[in-house]
This record gives structure tokens, C-alpha cells and sequence, in this order.
């Protein structure tokens, strides 16, 4: 009898040089947005306007902080037996799920440094990014699953861990890529038979 098999991995996406040289950008540009709110109406009108313009000013900085809040996001790939599911959660609270499909439905999975990566990804209708850098380095750590499901040929991108690998073989051992057996490992059934 074959047990259930059930595999959880969060990964939150780092932001990079871009990431910070916007989030730097907008809050210097909010101060200059707000002291032109707050003081050039004031140069004009006098005292009056302060609450109406003091008030745009904190809305303008609390529409920045939702801003940035939601830049940050974490990715959550569940494997449960055969279903292989990927969501997004923005801001720590709003989660939608990105796609879902069964592994049997794979052409192929493997790592990014597999020569067929290049043409899968380019062959792709679109690519999904489950991964802590959104410029990913081409590394073994990486995996991807390609597919056709409902019409659309995608990839997946995720961070691979060693526990997935036998489900990948036991629900679509021709699609995924062989790994050698570890030396260790090896060594060690010979001694234990």
C-alpha cells in the first residue's frame, strides 16, 4: 500500500538592488510630495487649508507604506500525493494561487541546468517563478517542471528539496530526471545487505 506523500516549502522572494533602489525613490519622493502638499498651499491660502493638506499628506504616506508592504512577497508550493500547487502571499495577507496541476501532466522535470531548459522556457506560453530571486542563477538547487495543462505550456521554477524527488519518480518516473545515487548512500545498502 502506498502512503500519502506531503510536502510544504514557503520562500520569500528577496528584493535585490531593484527593490531597494525603489523602495529608497519612493520615500524620498513622498517627502517632497508632502512638503509640497503641506507648504505650497499654505504660501497661497494661509492657515486655513493645514487640516485639509496635513491630512493629504498622511494619506499619501499611508498609501506608501500599503505600497511597500505589498512588494513583499512569499511563495508557497505544496505537493500533495500527485497535485503539485503554487500560491502568492503579498503583503503577508492576501494569498492567491497561482496555478495547479497534476505531476502525471509533466513533460518533463528537472533542474535549470539541464540543456532542455533554455528551449522549454522559450517554448513556454509564460514561466512561474517560485524562487527567493527573481534573476535566479542557473544552479542544481533550481528545478522546474515543464507542462502543457489546459491548453497553455508553462514552467515552473522552485527550489528543489531532496524529499520531492521520490514523489516525482513515483507519480512520473519517465518525465523526471534521473540523479545519481550518492556515493554514500551507495556504500551504505551494500553494507547493510
Amino acid at each position: 500500500m502506498l502512503q500519502d506523500s506531503f510536502i510544504e516549502s514557503m520562500v520569500v522572494r528577496k528584493n535585490g538592488g531593484k527593490g531597494v533602489i525603489f523602495t529608497v525613490t519612493a520615500i524620498i519622493f513622498c517627502i517632497f510630495l508632502d512638503a509640497a502638499i503641506i507648504y505650497i498651499p499654505y504660501l497661497f491660502f494661509g492657515k486655513e487649508v493645514f487640516p485639509i493638506t496635513s491630512f493629504i499628506a498622511v494619506a499619501l504616506v499611508f498609501g506608501l507604506f500599503s505600497l511597500l508592504k505589498y512588494q513583499k512577497k512569499e511563495y508557497e508550493l505544496e505537493i500533495s500525493n500527485d497535485l503539485f500547487d503554487c500560491a502568492v502571499i503579498s503583503g503577508k495577507d492576501k494569498r492567491n494561487d497561482l496555478v495547479s496541476f497534476s505531476i502525471k501532466e509533466c513533460e518533463y522535470i528537472g533542474p535549470v541546468t539541464s540543456d532542455r531548459y533554455a528551449d522549454d522556457k522559450k517554448n513556454a506560453d509564460f514561466v512561474v517563478k517560485l524562487t527567493d530571486l527573481m534573476d535566479f542563477p542557473i544552479d542544481e538547487k533550481y528545478w522546474y517542471c515543464y507542462l502543457s495543462h489546459e491548453g497553455r505550456k508553462f514552467v515552473v521554477v522552485f527550489i528543489f528539496k531532496p524529499e520531492m524527488y521520490p514523489v516525482f519518480r513515483r507519480y512520473n518516473p519517465r518525465a523526471t530526471k534521473v540523479m545519481p545515487i550518492p556515493v554514500g548512500a551507495a556504500k551504505k545498502a551494500d553494507n547493510d545487505g
